[in-house]
Formats: C-alpha cells, structure tokens, sequence
C-alpha cells in the first residue's frame, strides 16, 4: 500500500469560491481516508483551523498522520521527513488537490522492487486529459519506494523549492534522475485526477529548468517523461 506525503490547508475568505475550493480540498483527504490503495497520509497542516477541519473529515482516524502545523513545506522538507521516517516504504509526493483514482498493482510491485520513480501527469474532474494529450512535462505526484532513497537527495538544490510552482516538475524529476532513479509516467495505468473544478488559484513565477515555452530544449532533457503504457 501507499503512503501519501502531502500538505492541507483551507481557504480563508467566506466568497463561493472559496468555500467550494475548500470542499475540493476535503473531498480529496476523504477519498484517500476511505481508499484501499492508501495506508497512511502524512500531512504538513497549515494552521490550527486547518487542523481542526481535518480532524473532522478524519473523525480521529489514525490513517492521517500529522506531520506538523503551520509550517509551509519545501520538498526538501517532504523528502526529509521520508528519509527520517518512511524507510522501505512505498510514498507518493501530491499536491493537496490531488487523488488516486485507480492504481494498477503490478506496477506498485515493479516499483516496489525496482529503483523507480513514477512520475504522473493528471485527469482533470471530469476525467478529460488535456496535459496527457498534449504533453509538455506536466506532473502532478511521485511514486517511489523510499529504500532506494539515500539521504544525499537532501543536499540536492533540485528540492529546495515549494509546490505548484510553474516548471517545479522538471526540478523534482531531475533529482530522481540525480539519485539514479528511472523516472517513468504509466499515467494511463495509475490515474490521478486534479480535483480543482473551483479554478481558484495563485500562480507563482516560472521556475523551470528550461525556458517556458522552449519545447525543443525540453524533450531533450531527462525531465521530458511522456506518457507511456508498461507491460
């Protein structure tokens, strides 16, 4: 089974969108709280008000698993807390909006057994897939077994970074690839669907390791990791 490695937080202001964007955010941690892919979720918490909602959707379940609050993570931070607590276990790094939809188990064994990172581009709500369609190097989560991961990944600039940052993808895959991971993307096999109908969002600057819209330098490089079917 898997163990998620991810973050919660809730919206602040009282307009509709807020509140729905919030109900998005809820609906994602009750759906891996009821999954039987998912053994534990390890939660970075925003504040005592997202705690407190959190406890709530979990009724005190010991499925989450707080990992602190009111701490903004990096992905060093992530990588960090896996390193330090999750050895030999299967993890997977999401955004918050994120939720496993359907799971092929022969490749959680492939990567349970083998140094691999799965790097998933996503379905939208209604299970459209335009970044799968047209893909230019988008990802939404990472699957790994964390007893091929050494404590150097955490000297690695690659991580020091937060989430939903535009281009974070192609730092995150580099470090993989850094840490001698063969970074695949079955996303027709493994499905994760962006529950984010609400469209409320900050968008950071790019950060990319390539130019935004250079699409040749990009699948030259290691963080070009197309869509593919493993048999």
């Amino acid at each position: 089974m898997i163990n998620i490695i991810s973050t919660f937080y809730i919206s602040k202001s009282s307009t509709a969108l807020d509140i729905y964007r919030n109900k998005e955010l809820e609906t994602c941690m009750q759906y891996h709280l009821a999954s039987p892919f998912i053994e534990k979720i390890h939660l970075f918490i925003d504040d005592e008000e997202a705690l407190n909602t959190l406890k709530l959707i979990s009724n005190n379940s010991d499925k989450f698993v707080i990992i602190c609050v009111g701490k903004k993570p990096k992905y060093i931070d992530f990588f960090r807390y896996i390193v330090e607590h999750l050895k030999n276990t299967i993890c997977m790094i999401t955004n918050t909006d994120i939720l496993l939809y359907e799971c092929d188990q022969k490749l959680i064994t492939n990567v349970k057994e083998n140094k691999i990172s799965y790097a998933l581009t996503r379905y939208e709500h209604d299970m459209s897939h335009p970044l799968i369609d047209n893909y230019l190097g988008s990802h939404d989560c990472y699957i790994f077994n964390s007893a091929f991961l050494e404590s150097s990944v955490l000297s690695n600039e690659n991580i020091n970074f937060f989430q939903n940052f535009p281009g974070i993808e192609s730092h995150i895959i580099k470090t993989f690839c850094d840490e001698g991971f063969k970074v695949q993307n079955p996303c027709y096999q493994i499905k994760i669907v962006h529950l984010h109908q609400s469209g409320l969002r900050q968008h950071g600057k790019w950060i990319g390791l390539h130019d935004h819209w250079d699409v040749t330098f990009l699948k030259q490089s290691v963080w070009f990791v197309p869509p593919t079917i493993i048999n």
